[in-house]
């Protein structure tokens, strides 16, 4: 703070950043804290002291019964009856300063520094949040233990969501979107993908990858829902289109394909490059393009350089022609057969794709368990015909499975 002053009614602040930014935003309350320093940044957590009203329980209403000729409503019972207990805004407050810190040293390790390296989160109402440099904007939701109940069973994806996922989210924007921000509005769909990306990277360090895979689904089933008209979500148009995707007639599209899609695009990347050059991946994009804009063309070249030696579709040109700038998500079946004598096995396998146009084409990673911890990775390119391929084996596999680690967004 360089300038603390009031002026009559006016309070007036001048404040400096320790490193140059893009844009700020502010928030204005009466507020509690939690402050937790870790690993040389520093995060500051307000909490309302007060409920909005929007969350309050309400007392449900007695109910209605018919009577001879009326309808006449039953008295509540004094002693069983009345409004639910008001929750406390601040109750997860020092919960939620731990779990930032703790997403922030994590990406820190992996990334380098945030934009800044004071964190302040507040509370908006809503079911979203922001991130700027060193401000996030946190959904009110996320700072109560448990979701409102609705007449709807609240399910698993919400409550991690609210609960964890959107605190790591925000977190993710100090990099993606302040240290390095999109160069148009094709490719805003880099921050969002990347930043939801590495929340679910933080989730799956701490709460397992069942966490991850909660996201992954609940993702595909958005993009796989159907408007009236029969039209699935996903195929509103290309992720690059960004806000261009909502209309009247999928309103939903904008939000399921750049977060839910834009996710799986990371998935799948992650899948074919493995986790330690994708996230090798992550830390060079933001040191080549640190406090400067990314586009989607030059985040593929990029990525390319970090596939594995004689990658099938090396430039990922493939790739992003079908994901990143195309639209379709096939149903996928796998059936194999073993024939021969050990050592001099042959396994042949045949992958059909439907659902999709017949210029679609993706890789499938199907995967061969040939000894205990030792598997084999078949990378196997779908077409509108049946394809097959085989593979010499030695002994007999222990097990073989098309995709069994969400490598490719498949129905």
């Amino acid at each position: 703070m360089v300038e603390d002053r009031t002026e009559g009614e006016w309070r007036i602040t001048r404040r400096k950043t320790a490193a140059p930014i893009r844009l700020a935003g502010f928030n204005l309350g009466s507020y509690l804290h939690a402050r937790v320093e870790r690993a040389g940044y520093t995060v500051d957590v307000c909490a309302n002291r007060s409920l909005e009203r929007e969350l309050k329980p309400r007392a449900e209403l007695p109910p209605m019964t018919l009577g001879p000729d009326i309808l006449r409503r039953k008295l509540p019972d004094p002693m069983t009856s009345g409004t639910p207990p008001v929750p406390s805004p601040a109750e997860r407050l020092k919960q939620l300063a731990d779990g930032v810190a703790s997403a922030l040293e994590f990406m820190s390790l992996r990334f380098g520094p945030p934009a800044l390296p004071h964190l302040t989160v507040s509370p908006i109402p809503g079911t979203f949040g922001q991130g700027f440099p060193g401000l996030i904007y946190l959904s009110t939701l996320s700072y109560l233990k448990a979701l409102p109940r609705s007449q709807a069973p609240v399910q698993e994806s919400q409550e991690l969501f609210f609960l964890e996922l959107l605190q790591a989210h925000e977190t993710a924007h100090q990099w993606w979107g302040n240290r390095v921000s999109a160069g148009s509005y094709r490719d805003n769909w880099l921050m969002e993908s990347l930043a939801n990306f590495s929340a679910l990277l933080y989730l799956e360090k701490v709460r397992g990858t069942h966490a991850t895979d909660v996201f992954l689904d609940s993702y595909r089933n958005a993009l796989l829902e159907k408007n009236p008209g029969g039209q699935a979500v996903e195929s509103s148009g290309p992720i690059v289109l960004g806000m261009r995707l909502e209309s009247s007639t999928q309103p939903a599209a904008w939000r399921s394909i750049t977060y839910g899609k834009g996710t799986w695009i990371m998935q799948m990347l992650r899948r074919r490059m493995g986790d330690e050059r994708f996230l090798a991946l992550l830390k060079e994009v933001l040191q080549r393009y640190d406090r400067s804009e990314l586009t989607t063309e030059e985040f593929r070249q990029l990525a390319a350089r970090f596939l594995p030696p004689n990658s099938p579709d090396p430039k990922l040109e493939a790739f992003f022609d079908q994901w990143v700038y195309s639209t379709g998500i096939p149903s996928l079946k796998f059936t194999y057969t073993v024939r021969g004598t050990a050592p001099a096995l042959r396994l042949t396998g045949t992958l059909t794709q439907s659902d999709v146009d017949s210029d679609f084409s993706t890789l499938v990673p199907v995967e061969i368990r040939v000894a205990p911890g030792r598997t084999i990775t078949q990378w196997v390119r779908s077409s509108s015909e049946p394809v097959t391929f085989t593979a010499p084996l030695k002994q007999a596999p222990l097990k073989v499975a098309m995709d069994p680690n969400h490598g490719v967004l498949r129905k």
